[in-house]
């Protein structure tokens, strides 16, 4: 990770030199092992000097390279399929957009055809309409690397470990039909894709009525892009962004109804995960008609409105807020409006780690404007759309009932974090990442809680009855919070690789959740190449 000083950058203190180098070209990948492979890219041009180079896969930064290296040897992990990514930094901090990015599989070290012993020990147990599972480690010739789960002979879920952290030997199956028999088995599998024969199945009847978390889930519709801001009007419409497509997408709560009401203008892809993100609605949208959006656009991110009458007036679009840093990766992307009729975005560091520390620029920030754009009057720091800093790529924002912001954020590779937000305040990055890291700092904030990055890449979060939900690209689950004062409590996970990739939860308006998947074509710009789902979650009372 690449430190910073904590101390505060003002910006009559920032460097003359603004224009960042131009990025890296014609990168390519060679001399691949099952360890290591290096990558050659050519020299970026500035119009002072290119610095360093920092080296990327993934949204995750690796190492850095001085200025005048245009190649590096880097460590991999045998089969894991990454894409490696350059970007140029100046001496002044400036840093370029990302290069092209190259995708690289490594062989593994050791072929191996053999299968892990079946998981034996199997027992389940309901609790009204959840089934709760758990089992015997099994054993592998080199490491079980996942268990998958079976419901009446159907996968219906997935849980990942690693060689090195075994997965766990356990699965919660929610929102089943009440007084209903269902038989589960579980699989052992190995890094190299082999898998076990299935273990003895066990019977499991539900409950007659749901006294848990979670109490059911729909399917409402599929989609061919990413579905990522999504919001529900008070006459019921959900509204949801297309992040690749550019548009935006109106249906009824069943999914009926579903078209498009047109495209936001001026949005531009990273060949990454750039694009039409956060959406939100304000308290008086029934009478002035805004719909918020944050899109990236050629140049940064931006908030702009737009008026919504069963279309989207695009002759009436206001951009609120330009300037937000735009890179391949770390873009936030989050709105909410707040108790106190403030808006309230969560900005990503652009791959640029030391904007999370400088107060003069936009990026790794919780930002607060007013509805038409200007700055409130009461923000922490006088003229500054800045609410809070040293944040890396924040992408949740929720309020519980006391009015307090909470916040979730990507880690770069150790830990991701939940935040509760206060007016001001220094959350550490990037000298500090979760609680590793130089993280003693005076008056840094402490994370509430943090996530290893494995189980984790967690991105919208919603609050529900002041309990925190929390969707996870990576993990590919669900966590459930309650919050109590200023700890979460009784934390639980949902879902465990049942829908692959989540990315967005949000609150109905008759108090359940919407959730949306983001299992493919999240990492470039392809318009309609994924495969993905907007659910409908039941969540107990």
């Amino acid at each position: 990770m690449r430190l910073a000083a904590l101390t505060l950058i003002l910006p009559a203190l920032v460097a003359t030199d603004t224009t960042p180098p131009t990025a890296p070209a014609h990168l390519e990948a060679g001399a691949l092992t099952c360890e290591s492979v290096t990558l050659t890219w050519s020299a970026a041009t500035d119009d002072v000097g290119v610095d360093a180079y920092d080296l990327y896969h993934d949204g995750q930064l690796v190492t850095s390279v001085p200025g005048a290296t245009t190649s590096a040897t880097l460590p991999v992990v045998g089969g894991a399929t990454w894409g490696w990514y350059v970007n140029a930094r100046d001496a002044a901090g400036n840093v370029s957009q990302a290069g092209p990015t190259v995708s690289v599989t490594p062989p593994f070290c050791e072929e191996d055809d053999q299968a892990p012993a079946a998981p034996t020990g199997l027992t389940g147990r309901a609790s009204g309409t959840t089934a709760t599972l758990s089992w015997r480690a099994a054993t592998d010739n080199v490491a079980v690397t996942a268990y998958v789960v079976y419901r009446g002979g159907t996968a219906i879920g997935t849980v990942t470990g690693s060689a090195a952290t075994p997965p766990a030997t356990a699965f919660t199956d929610s929102g089943l039909q009440p007084q209903t028999r269902y038989r589960y088995a579980v699989a052992a599998r190995d890094a190299q894709g082999n898998i076990s024969a299935r273990s003895a199945t066990v019977a499991v009847t539900t409950g007659a009525s749901c006294t848990n978390a979670v109490c059911g889930t729909t399917l409402v519709t599929t989609e061919t892009d990413l579905p990522w801001g999504l919001v529900q009007l008070p006459d019921g419409t959900v509204l949801y962004g297309r992040r690749d497509v550019f548009d935006i997408i109106a249906m009824d709560p069943d999914g009926g109804n579903k078209h498009s009401i047109g495209i936001v203008p001026g949005v531009q892809g990273t060949n990454g995960e750039g694009g039409v993100l956060g959406l939100a609605v304000g308290p008086d949208f029934t009478t002035d008609r805004w719909l918020y959006i944050y899109h990236t656009s050629a140049t940064d991110n931006r908030i702009v409105r737009i008026r919504y009458d069963t279309e989207l007036r695009t002759d009436t679009v206001e951009v609120l807020l330009t300037g937000i840093p735009r890179n391949k990766y770390h873009n936030g992307g989050r709105l909410r409006f707040g108790p106190d009729g403030m808006l309230y975005a969560a900005a990503g560091d652009g791959q640029d780690p030391d904007q999370a520390q400088d107060l003069g620029n936009l990026g790794g920030k919780v930002l607060r404007l007013r509805p038409d754009g200007g700055v409130p009057g009461d923000n922490p720091f006088a003229g500054s759309y800045v609410w809070s800093y040293g944040h890396r790529n924040p992408q949740g924002l929720a309020f519980d009932s006391q009015g307090r912001l909470w916040e979730q954020e990507f880690g770069n590779n150790v830990m991701d974090e939940t935040n509760l937000i206060v007016k001001g305040g220094n959350y550490g990055w990037p000298a500090c990442e979760g609680t590793t890291g130089d993280c003693a700092g005076e008056g840094l904030v402490a994370p509430v809680r943090t996530y290893p990055v494995a189980s984790a890449s967690c991105s919208g979060i919603a609050i529900v009855r002041d309990v925190l939900y929390i969707a996870c690209l990576r993990g590919a689950r669900l966590y459930r919070a309650v919050i109590s004062g200023d700890t979460l409590t009784d934390v639980q996970q949902h879902f465990v690789g049942t829908y692959g990739r989540l990315r967005t939860v949000e609150p109905s308006i008759d108090g359940n959740l919407w959730l949306t998947t983001s299992s493919g074509g999240d990492k470039d710009s392809v318009p309609n190449n994924s495969n993905e789902r907007v659910l409908k979650v039941t969540v107990g009372r």
